[in-house]
């Protein structure tokens, strides 16, 4: 059975979560989906969907977008932070990268910014530079999208779990964890760098009641990546 593990942007249950992957045991897969989806039983995105209903608001939200999760994992912005707080990790780059980031990672970019960048063949992400390798998404000579967040997260990812990165520590603090059942964490603890990293797609950008959102091109599934 699938479990989705869910990272809340901000501090705090009632917060957007705005990276969510869908951990498969069955096809040894990892699917990212994209934060912006469209989930019509909320009539919103989809990273709203755990802060209206937890985590059957959130596995519900799935279903619409064809996905069969049985358990989930949400866990708040503070575990990630705590967990990554004295990592250092090299992650492969390959082409130079130039991003515009708030002045600091719990800032709203609108209130100042600084350019940001990563240089090939490989960068070592510490601190705030994890943050920024994450988190930053807009590019300051073309349009940019959550997309090409989620392939750094990915690459983020399979480097942890090449190096044999203990995930466990991002359990450390109980109250800043949420699990629908135990089966959650022991599916998770299943996961290696040789599961197939996808994200769900393709999509379209539309806009629907007022909102910019992404749809899925239902034709054209399965999965890109």
């Amino acid at each position: 059975m699938a479990t989705v593990v869910s990272v809340m942007d901000r501090d705090g249950w009632d917060a957007r979560t705005d990276n969510i992957v869908v951990a498969d045991p069955d096809r040894r897969r990892l699917l990212w989906v994209p934060r912006d989806l469209w989930a019509e039983s909320l009539r919103n995105r989809i990273n709203c969907a755990f802060a209206r209903g937890g985590h059957e608001g959130l596995l519900t939200g799935l279903e619409d977008l064809e996905l069969d999760a049985r358990h989930s994992l949400c866990v708040r912005r503070e575990a990630i932070e705590r967990a990554l707080a004295d990592l250092s990790v090299t992650v492969p780059v390959n082409e130079a990268l130039d991003f515009w980031y708030p002045l600091s990672p719990n800032e709203p970019i609108e209130e100042g910014r600084k350019l940001v960048r990563f240089d090939p063949p490989a960068e070592s992400l510490s601190g705030e530079r994890i943050h920024q390798w994450l988190g930053a998404r807009l590019r300051p000579d073309r349009a940019s999208s959550d997309l090409e967040r989620i392939e750094r997260q990915q690459v983020f990812v399979r480097t942890l779990l090449d190096d044999g990165f203990d995930f466990a520590r991002v359990l450390e603090r109980p109250e800043l964890v949420s699990a629908s059942s135990d089966r959650a964490i022991e599916e998770l603890a299943r996961v290696t760098s040789e599961w197939s990293f996808k994200t769900l797609g393709p999509v379209a950008p539309e806009t629907i009641d007022g909102m910019m959102v992404l749809v899925l091109r239902r034709s054209r599934l399965p999965w890109r990546g």
